[in-house]
């Protein structure tokens, strides 16, 4: 066992700050305060700036579509933020489509609001890259409450829909699990065909970036994906930028692919 004297000790740690702390910050984007005015939903706040916050790494029940556990994921976050004060951390790419703001949001005392929504089962994990900084924390909050059964982990409503069963109107935010039929490696986009009517995308400079695997190996497989459903007709699409949206079932540790229906099992 190595000792140090008090000196050394301080040296130590004066090191470390002057070493580490600098990569440690870097991994994160600098926080500032706000006050919260309006709870929009779960996972949107508007501040008393007029800016809109859409908190990063979440997504909450739609309160429009009439989802379960909606309206309690606005009342759960009302009752954390509302017309308090909150520190926000921008998310690296900041803006999403609608000119929101993107960003992590704490209380005063540091605690994460999207942890929190996570772990009571009110919220699943997403990552749309590169906003990918607290994945980690937010994928294991996830299984945690996915576990225990709370919230939206403990109603069929979100349970993984087989690919067989989507009509054209199922759209907006799910899960949808199947087996790739048909891959198509385009110069621009890569193609994941589940059925006649269901397509993944993936941009092929994000599967480069992102994903550490063959995007060959990926046919045949049972996967489930989980992001948001669109497309014109009958045909319908999800486009995704982040391997953790994407998971194949015959890989070890997966989150969704072994909560599906009471079987268990992929349809073939």
């Amino acid at each position: 066992m190595v000792l140090l004297k008090p000196w050394a000790v301080r040296s130590v740690i004066g090191l470390w700050f002057v070493l580490v702390w600098p990569v440690v910050a870097s991994d994160t984007a600098p926080v500032r305060r706000a006050t919260v005015e309006v709870v929009i939903d779960g996972d949107t706040v508007a501040l008393d700036s007029g800016e809109t916050i859409r908190l990063a790494g979440i997504n909450t029940p739609e309160i429009k579509s009439g989802q379960p556990f909606a309206v309690l994921a606005q009342q759960y976050l009302e009752r954390r933020v509302r017309n308090r004060q909150v520190l926000v951390e921008n998310a690296t790419d900041p803006v999403d489509p609608h000119d929101r703001t993107l960003a992590y949001l704490y209380t005063l005392d540091g605690d994460s609001l999207q942890l929190a929504l996570l772990e009571a089962g009110l919220a699943s994990a997403i990552v749309i890259a590169p906003n990918d900084r607290h994945l980690d924390e937010y994928a294991a909050a996830e299984t945690r409450a996915r576990l225990a059964g709370k919230g939206i982990w403990g109603v069929s409503t979100y349970r993984p829909r087989h690919v067989r069963t989507m009509t054209p109107k199922d759209r907006g935010y799910g899960f949808v699990r199947g087996r790739v039929q048909r891959t198509v490696l385009g110069k621009k986009w890569f193609e994941f065909h589940l059925a006649r009517n269901f397509v993944i995308l993936v941009q092929r400079a994000r599967w480069q970036q992102y994903f550490g695997y063959s995007p060959c190996r990926l046919d045949r497989a049972d996967v489930v994906v989980r992001g948001w459903v669109s497309g014109k007709g009958k045909r319908l699409r999800t486009t995704i930028s982040h391997p953790f949206m994407l998971e194949r079932c015959a890989d070890t540790g997966q989150l969704l692919c072994h909560w599906s229906d009471a079987a268990g099992r992929l349809a073939q």
